[in-house]
């Protein structure tokens, strides 16, 4: 018995890297591509994959790239969903093992947490970011684990921050093989998508959300300084070389603008609060 398999990936302007994930997945029943109408060539891509089904949505308001996997997930026809980014590539070794676990007589879980290989400024990231002591192959350095595999109905996102983990039920197990993530090709890549990025999580944060509030400048610098031991010494980024002191500082970084941004909110909102009303006409 062998079950359908639907894999979702939400796409932006991703024409020149799309290509090399299609092509790792030409043995899918169908990859569901949810598309934040793209300005370059993406669409006309995309759809040239005879196993691709194409959806152009966003959600109005704030972006979210969890609100457009979830949109995917509820149109897979799959039995099992996979979740992918525009740039993480399955390898050979991985597209077979899912595909005997698929064929197997009974599936012993629900879900898969699959290893990964990160890629930074076009280096595998062993360490630092990369680190992880969970799954099978948790002494071998550079394998992250992420929930990307399921049976239909066992997993969606909560869609209430840019960086989140799945909501998942049932009983999940690790797969052995990996598949490729090629983030950020260069630093001027990472510090748009930090903009990006921070820029939503602050727009989308309301004042009942335990995020908003003014933090105290020492406790940011205190943690951003943690951030950056806990990338460089902690999880031995010093190990990956000069690629790994960037990513621990550009994790600090990270940090800071997120904060940054926060206190220029509150100070513009408290502004407008103050302000005297125009006088009646």
């Amino acid at each position: 018995m062998r079950r359908t398999l639907s894999v979702v990936i939400p796409t932006r302007n991703v024409a020149p890297i799309i290509r090399r994930t299609l092509d790792a997945l030409t043995w899918v029943d169908e990859v569901v591509i949810v598309d934040s109408f793209s300005t370059d060539e993406t669409a006309e891509l995309v759809q040239s994959y005879p196993n691709v089904t194409f959806f152009q949505w966003e959600r109005p308001g704030v972006y979210s790239i969890y609100a457009k996997v979830n949109y995917g997930i509820d149109r897979a026809r799959g039995e099992w969903v996979m979740r992918l980014d525009s740039d993480e590539v399955v390898s050979p070794e991985l597209a077979q093992e899912i595909q005997a676990l698929l064929a197997q007589d009974q599936i012993p879980c629900d879900g898969y947490s699959i290893p990964s290989r990160t890629y930074f400024f076009g280096k595998w990231i062993k360490y630092g970011v990369a680190y992880s002591t969970e799954g099978i192959n948790n002494t071998d350095p550079g394998h992250g684990y992420r929930k990307c595999l399921w049976r239909r109905g066992m997993a969606r996102y909560p869609d209430h921050h840019v960086h989140e983990h799945l909501e998942v039920q049932g009983e999940w197990g690790y797969l052995t093989h990996h598949y490729d993530h090629f983030s950020h090709a260069t630093v001027s890549q990472w510090i748009g998508k930090m903009n990006f990025y921070t820029d939503i999580d602050v727009a989308r944060l309301s004042v009942d959300d335990p995020m908003f509030k003014r933090y105290h400048p020492l406790k940011t610098a205190v943690a951003a300084g943690k951030t950056f031991f806990d990338h460089y010494f902690r999880q031995k980024g010093y190990k990956d070389g000069m690629h790994g002191f960037m990513l621990a500082a550009l994790n600090a970084v990270y940090l800071l603008v997120f904060r940054f941004k926060m206190w220029e909110r509150l100070w513009q909102e408290e502004q407008q609060a103050a302000a005297p009303s125009p006088p009646e006409s």
